[in-house]
């Protein structure tokens, strides 16, 4: 569907938020009316409104013959990442349908593996507002100047072979590969890499490079101070390197062949500069009868879907819930903020025992324990979290126990992509529940959060933020071996302002058959689909085709 004004879809997407509030993106069964009453319009009306979001690839809606009969919705695009192409910020699939030019189908001969996942997965356009999982299937679609390998800390050279870096720290050339080309086997021109690189340039993402040039296949970064951390800020997925025409058309070892409600097929590229992977196919499915958990990555072959046998599990707890307040609004005081602190690591501490995906804070982020003291309470207050199934319990829980003691909760969820917007829904709050997830460097998580988004200014005032930021300057200017140690001291001394509360870390799990080999994992538990083979023997189905 083509609109003929942003004003009309700006209107839709009005009231597609409305869906995604109310149901999130989990299948619901439900009824023409109820969504009208949802969408505030007509039964007539909101059929008219549902065919045309679908259109636009928004939600799934598969109807049921019969009056009142229910059907089945699902909201497939969060409300940030649609935004963020109404607003132009990245390039659309649509944009333009870029031709291919020589043959881009690379062989079949390879393994298949299937992913079940609890949801839709967004089209692979790098953007900040991308989630964890849209994170993974970024970094095996598209290339940076430098990426991530999961066995190694520092990233490695990407689309540039080699990278120089002067003396003073403050020019950084890349020379670029030769004979790339993208996925839909237009060979790549440096200018189109410069021409993405230049929409970063002093950006949040790189915050201290002031200018990108290119002569011949040399790409260079001129630096207004040295940042030790440059080449992680260019191996992030988020800022990789997309066709500057079709977002979807990367340079990575997988393509997009198939994108729809319930599935998306990444199929091995012809032309990726790097060795070849065995695995030829991985489709991503949301099975819509049975639900895999969000914490859980269920990884299989054709063969362990028909007949499931024994697994194995790999895990990870790079991840944390944490709490923090509006001292900017002020409306707690100190000892008003310790009992808040006490009644939440007592939650806390009970989601830990119970829970087989909550696991205790590292030592380095725990803090000495306080003793409760009965404080009187406001009558009201407001908490703003990022809406996910753990999440609201813990804050269910929290209502639950300040209401006990005379205080009411006006509680407001938002979508995890939502927390990077411009937006003044953080100034009315008093206390907000985040979480955190770490990237490839931990510690290195915590500073691109601070940098990108805005909720600090609204929780610690403009003028403490920017202290924060230029002591994070500082770090980036100092000596890469003590980066660790420096960034983790800076958030010890969060940790004991209680500018952050931390609560306990979150597992992940890779759910896998014995059969299937090469895992190694990034963060959350995410495979390098690169590295993976299958141990079992060849099929008259294809499962696997052994390499001569």
């Amino acid at each position: 569907m083509i609109f003929n004004s942003a004003a009309k879809k700006s209107s839709l997407l009005r009231r597609y938020n409305r869906l995604l509030n109310k149901y999130s993106t989990y299948p619901n069964e439900l009824s023409l009316a109820q969504i009208a009453e949802t969408l505030a319009c007509t039964s007539r009306y909101a059929r008219s409104l549902l065919s045309e979001m679908q259109e636009e690839g928004w939600l799934a809606w598969s109807s049921r013959p019969g009056r009142g009969a229910l059907g089945v919705l699902q909201c497939r695009m969060t409300t940030a990442a649609m935004e963020t192409l109404i607003a132009g910020e990245y390039p659309a699939a649509e944009t333009k349908n870029t031709p291919a030019t020589v043959e881009t189908q690379a062989s079949e001969d390879g393994y298949r593996y299937v992913i079940s996942f609890y949801r839709p997965l967004l089209t692979p356009v790098p953007s900040v507002h991308v989630d964890r999982a849209g994170r993974h299937v970024l970094q095996m679609v598209h290339d940076g100047l430098m990426h991530h390998l999961p066995e190694q800390r520092e990233p490695v050279p990407g689309l540039a072979h080699t990278v120089r870096v002067s003396d003073d720290g403050l020019c950084w050339r890349f020379m670029l590969r030769r004979g790339l080309v993208w996925h839909n086997g237009e060979p790549v021109a440096p200018e189109q890499l410069l021409a993405v690189l230049q929409r970063y340039v002093g950006g949040p993402g790189l915050p201290h490079v002031v200018s990108a040039t290119l002569r011949g296949h040399v790409l260079t970064l001129t630096l207004r101070q040295p940042d030790i951390m440059l080449p992680w800020r260019l191996a992030n997925p988020v800022y990789a390197l997309p066709h500057p025409e079709n977002g979807v058309i990367g340079l990575g070892p997988f393509r997009v062949s198939e994108h729809n409600n319930t599935r998306m097929v990444l199929s091995r590229a012809a032309n990726w500069y790097g060795e070849t992977p065995q695995a030829a196919e991985v489709t991503f499915n949301t099975p819509l009868n049975s639900l895999p958990l969000p914490f859980e990555v269920h990884l299989d072959t054709p063969r362990s879907l028909l007949t499931p046998d024994a697994v194995t599990c790999q895990q990870s707890a790079d991840a944390f819930y944490y709490l923090f307040f509006n001292m900017l609004r002020a409306r707690l005081s100190p000892e008003q903020q310790k009992t808040i602190r006490v009644l939440a690591r007592s939650i806390s501490a009970a989601f830990i025992e119970n829970e087989k995906n909550a696991a205790p804070l590292p030592e380095w982020m725990r803090e000495e324990e306080e003793s409760y003291v009965e404080t009187k309470l406001p009558a009201t207050l407001n908490l703003i979290y990022f809406r996910s199934p753990k999440m609201t319990r813990l804050v269910g829980a929290l209502e639950k126990s300040l209401s006990y003691r005379g205080c009411r909760l006006n509680v407001t969820p938002v979508n995890v992509t939502h927390w990077l917007l411009q937006d003044n829904i953080w100034e009315e709050q008093d206390i907000c529940f985040a979480f955190m997830r770490f990237g490839h460097y931990p510690e290195f998580s915590m500073e691109e959060r601070f940098r990108h988004s805005v909720i600090w200014r609204w929780f610690w005032g403009t003028e403490q933020w920017q202290r924060a930021i230029s002591t994070l300057d500082m770090l980036n200017a100092g000596s890469a071996a003590a980066y660790h140690q420096r960034i983790q001291r800076l958030l010890r001394f969060m940790i004991r302002r209680s500018l952050i509360v931390p609560q306990f870390l979150q597992r992940y799990r890779l759910m896998a058959p014995p059969s299937i080999q090469g895992i190694r994992c990034y963060s959350q538990c995410w495979p390098d689909f690169t590295r993976l083979w299958t141990d079992e023997p060849d099929t008259e189905e294809g499962v696997a085709t052994d390499a001569p």
